[in-house]
């Protein structure tokens, strides 16, 4: 199988035109589109599952603007970025890649769990202020599996552990701001399911699964907040969604079809949240799975 990134130098450069929070939206769902069937036909070459597509290369067409390369000579590229996205540190979720996204389409900032930290907070400051005029959403994406939710989530299970884990005052501030989250998890597992859900097999998995939805979710409500502070009329958006490390996808929910969802304006809104999360893992077998 051949990648070919491929450019024509003769096909017109055709401005992006991203004006609405919806559009930027699709962008980056369709983008994570992208990225997962390219995904697909590698893992189908390496696995060796579909012969067909084995020796048909694989072509991604890239301009000049891809690159960064700039049209005046002498000048850098204005910087016009139509996305924010605050991610994970995780090194197996690079934000460009996942969403398929190239030079200047997205400002991206990258912290260990994806929390809303001071310093995180100046950068989307600036961003909203001196980008404003291009930026149209803000995505707090987080990803399965994360180490950070994770160490909260034992952190939980476990408090007597909490000196061994949180090594630093950093680390530990960083943990216990995802507590929050671990902590919401835990109460919606027990309203669902009762005070015996600690019993159940798939208890550490379903809350940690659950954490990682809230957490992303909680960070884009606080960034909600922080975006009317900073000015009333500010047009941006402020969405979230987690990268499945699995099926590469980017989703709402566990079995949503949709990339992203719009942040919570309401404390309630994270009970139905945590309800439908609760339900998903029960259905697909993460609280009690099947044993074949």
């Amino acid at each position: 199988m051949d990648l070919i990134y491929r450019l024509d130098p003769f096909a017109p450069l055709v401005p992006r035109a991203i004006t609405t929070p919806e559009k930027a939206m699709q962008e980056l769902q369709d983008g994570n589109k992208t990225f997962v069937s390219i995904a697909q036909r590698v893992r189908d070459h390496v696995h060796g599952t579909n012969e067909q597509l084995q020796h048909t290369p694989l072509v991604v067409p890239f301009d000049p603007i891809t690159f960064g390369v700039s049209l005046v000579e002498g000048q850098p590229v204005q910087q016009t970025p139509f996305a924010l996205v605050l991610g994970c540190s995780d090194a197996r979720a690079p934000i460009e890649v996942i969403l398929h996204r190239t030079c200047n389409d997205v400002f991206v900032v990258r912290v260990a769990g994806n929390v809303l930290g001071t310093e995180c907070l100046g950068s989307i400051d600036y961003a909203v202020r001196k980008l404003g005029e291009s930026l149209k959403l803000i995505v707090v994406l987080g990803h399965t599996s994360c180490g950070a939710v994770t160490t909260a989530v034992d952190m939980y299970l476990d408090p007597s552990d909490y000196a061994d884990l949180g090594l630093t005052h950093a680390l530990r501030s960083l943990v216990d701001r995802i507590m929050i989250a671990v902590r919401g998890a835990a109460r919606a597992l027990e309203r669902a399911v009762g005070p015996n859900v600690i019993q159940a097999p798939g208890y550490r998995a379903a809350l940690l699964e659950i954490a990682v939805y809230l957490n992303a979710a909680l960070t884009a409500f606080d960034l909600k907040r922080e975006l009317r502070l900073i000015g009333e009329d500010i047009d941006i958006e402020v969405a979230y969604g987690v990268f499945d490390l699995v099926s590469q996808h980017v989703c709402a929910t566990p079995e949503s079809s949709e990339s992203f969802s719009i942040a919570p304006c309401l404390v309630e809104d994270f009970k139905q949240l945590g309800e439908d999360l609760v339900k998903s893992a029960v259905t697909r077998g993460v609280l009690y799975p099947t044993t074949e």
